[in-house]
């Protein structure tokens, strides 16, 4: 305190001790942190209790009778004796003060008391003698300087500070939260934290809150909006508090735009190509990988076209590289036009393209749209290009593969391109060439494949995924197919489809079709054992397979050993396996039947056959072509395709699926054309066998609503 505090004239009650020496007892018995005498009331200390005395190491007899301003206690500053002098003479009259006083201790320390002087009157109102009283507070001014230091600290810290309450209100911000946001202080308090931060909504503050209490701290990024309203990224570390019952949370913010915007360029400048702003070789990958990933889900083409300037070089050598240039980015807009925004263009080098064109709403799964992309490119090369008045000619090479044929990576697809550009430019240049599998494929390549099948089946590196087909009437699961994939070492699991021709030449097809069939029946019976519902599992067989003299035999021994009964096994054909030779195929098909087996027809409607042969096949069931189905919303022609399938396949008592499912329109429109069953992505993936379990054991209620816009997927 900084003076003289109580100035009000106060009366006390007259003392009620019997003898001064009672009251000298009682103060000496007081704690030893009070220190307490007694003062004539011209302010003579006749008194000191035995705390006071031991404070400043002094004597009893070594100052009665002194004035109590000449003693100890108030040697160290002449302020506090005025002090004392003055609440001595207000005291004289009956008015306490109080203040506080600063003294050095016996151990030389200086200590800080609050000091009080009371007077005491008689009996007649007048008063007797002064008392005065001090505590040691000390600790306590310490603790208030530190914290008036901290608090100086947080409010002037580099970083921005936020205490806010459980439902988001800001209760406090320091001076860099207000200079980061532009809000004055005592405005950022009338706030809450959805005010500023634009990833924070009421809905979201919830939740995070939530999980902040769970795990005490988080770190994350966040955009907190400028009172000017625009926006800044800051990297966020946010605590919980608990404190005297009520919790709090410090968000603590870093301003990251310049970090942001820094990384930003990097990422530019790491995944485009200067000259003509395409993405590089690297975001290219990036991007042709992510898309195989979905293709493989969806059983979707996906084509890798390159394409080579054929003249540039010349134009460099002749006239210069500022010509080139710009020849180059006349050229690069061409492509861009030809592709329409639709498909992403890459710049693979110096004259070199590459186009990723994957399957959409508009494209499909049309093989010709990338041979019409690629005539596109090659008529727009053909007008000349303009630079400073000087007409330049240049024409272009393409190259073209295709994933799952050509390859199953992005490396390949783009390798096997580039090769079958090589073949482009040897017929002259201003061709397109599509990657052939029966010519190029005969390379030294093509060797390490065939022992990487050979390792692959030796190793046991083979393995099954399930995928559900599901009762378009009911939503329920009806069936799974098992679909062959192989857990390669390096590569993780992926399609075999472009080794299947590699194991139909070599044999090794037969070894591999045998294994499928013996793991997808006792699969098949682990699943009925724990009494999961499943109707049936549908197997591909393979060309070679059906042909074999023993195939009925094998699957007699396989069917027994699995101790599984033969109509819960469906066998998948396509037509290409039947139309070469008709009767030995329909004789091989009826002994089949004659077990007990249940036949489909894969992919109808993509093959040769004729009708009536159809007629004379001892089938169950017909599989509508995904081509088919992914076109049904926007090609009238394929809906009447698949229309015509669907109502043929019931005339012959046929069960009809539809593979390849991808949406609630394609599902609808099937639903109401009376089809049977359906597969996709729209519904479940593959799966390996345990999570197909845990689906089996736990089925949703239903996997669509019928004649839905918005199906429920399950993954």
């Amino acid at each position: 305190m900084n003076g003289m505090e109580d100035s009000g004239r106060q009366r006390m009650p007259a003392s009620g001790f019997g003898s001064e020496q009672q009251l000298r007892e009682v103060l000496d018995s007081l704690s030893p942190s009070v220190f307490v005498g007694l003062l004539s009331v011209d302010g003579i200390l006749t008194y000191a209790n035995r705390a006071a005395l031991e404070a400043v190491g002094a004597k009893l007899k070594d100052v009665l009778g002194k004035p109590f301003d000449a003693t100890p206690w108030w040697s160290f500053s002449e302020i506090s004796r005025n002090r004392l002098r003055d609440a001595i003479q207000s005291a004289a009259i009956g008015v306490t003060s109080r203040f506080e006083v600063p003294f050095r201790n016996a151990q030389g320390q200086v200590r800080t008391l609050d000091f009080t002087l009371y007077p005491i009157f008689g009996r007649h109102g007048e008063v007797a003698y002064l008392i005065p009283s001090a505590r040691d507070i000390t600790q306590r001014k310490m603790a208030e300087h530190a914290l008036c230091v901290t608090q100086f600290a947080v409010d002037n810290a580099s970083i921005a500070i936020l205490q806010l309450a459980p439902d988001g209100r800001i209760l406090y911000a320091n001076n860099s939260c207000s200079r980061l946001l532009g809000y004055g202080r005592s405005d950022l308090i009338k706030l809450s934290v959805s005010d500023i931060d634009l990833q924070s909504p009421a809905a979201v503050w919830a939740e995070r809150w939530k999980e902040l209490k769970q795990r005490d701290m988080l770190r994350f990024e966040s955009v907190y909006r400028h009172m000017d309203r625009h926006e800044i990224a800051v990297d966020v570390s946010a605590s919980h508090i608990e404190y005297g019952g009520e919790e709090y949370c410090f968000f603590y913010a870093l301003d990251i735009t310049e970090r942001k915007a820094a990384e930003r360029r990097i990422y530019h400048m790491t995944h485009y190509d200067a000259l003509t702003g395409l993405p590089n070789r690297t975001l290219l990958s990036e991007h042709l990988q992510q898309l195989l990933v979905r293709a493989e889900a969806s059983r979707s083409p996906v084509t890798v076209m390159v394409i080579a300037l054929d003249r540039l070089k010349l134009v460099k050598e002749a006239l210069s590289h500022a010509y080139a240039d710009e020849v180059l980015r006349s050229a690069t807009q061409r492509i861009v036009d030809c592709a329409r925004g639709e498909h992403m263009l890459a710049r693979l080098s110096a004259d070199e393209f590459a186009m990723v064109i994957a399957p959409n709403s508009d494209d499909t799964t049309d093989t010709a749209v990338p041979v019409k992309l690629a005539q596109c490119i090659l008529e727009s090369m053909a007008a000349p290009v303009s630079v400073e008045q000087q007409e330049i000619f240049i024409s272009c090479s393409i190259g073209m593969a295709a994933y799952p044929r050509d390859g199953d990576t992005a490396d390949e697809l783009v390798k096997n391109a580039i090769t079958a550009l090589g073949r482009s430019k040897r017929h002259g240049g201003n061709a397109i060439h599509v990657y052939s599998s029966s010519s190029e494929s005969r390379s030294p390549g093509r060797l390490p494949m065939e022992t990487a099948l050979r390792r692959a089946l030796k190793r046991e590196e083979l393995l099954i995924y399930y995928q559900p087909q599901l009762c378009v009437s009911t939503g329920r699961i009806c069936g799974v197919e098992a679909l062959l994939r192989w857990r390669h070492p390096e590569k993780g699991v992926k399609s075999l489809a472009r080794y299947i021709p590699i194991a139909e030449e070599t044999g090794l097809i037969l070894p591999i079709s045998e294994w499928v069939l013996h793991e997808a029946c006792t699969q098949f019976g682990v699943w009925s054992r724990e009494g999961l519902s499943v109707e049936r599992m549908a197997v591909n067989l393979s060309a070679r397979q059906f042909r074999q003299k023993n195939l009925p035999g094998q699957l007699a021994r396989i069917l027994h050993d699995c101790k599984i009964d033969p109509d819960v096994l469906e066998l998948e054909l396509t037509e290409s396996m039947l139309v070469d030779d008709v009767e030995t195929a329909i004789k091989i098909m009826s002994a089949l039947k004659g077990m007990g087996i249940r036949l489909s027809l894969d992919d109808f409607g993509t093959g040769y056959s004729s009708l009536s042969y159809l007629k004379r096949f001892p089938i169950d069931t017909l599989k509508i072509d995904q081509s088919f189905v992914r076109e049904i919303p926007t090609d009238p022609r394929s809906s009447a395709v698949a229309d015509g399938i669907i109502t043929l396949g019931h005339r012959l008592a046929l069960g009809v699926l539809a593979e390849g499912v991808e949406t609630a329109e394609q599902l609808s429109l099937l639903y109401d054309s009376g089809c049977d069953m359906a597969q996709g992505y729209l519904f479940c993936r593959p799966l390996p066998a345990e999570q197909l379990t845990t689906l089996l054991r736990e089925p949703p209620t239903d996997f669509f609503l019928h004649r839905s816009q918005s199906c429920k997927t399950v993954m």
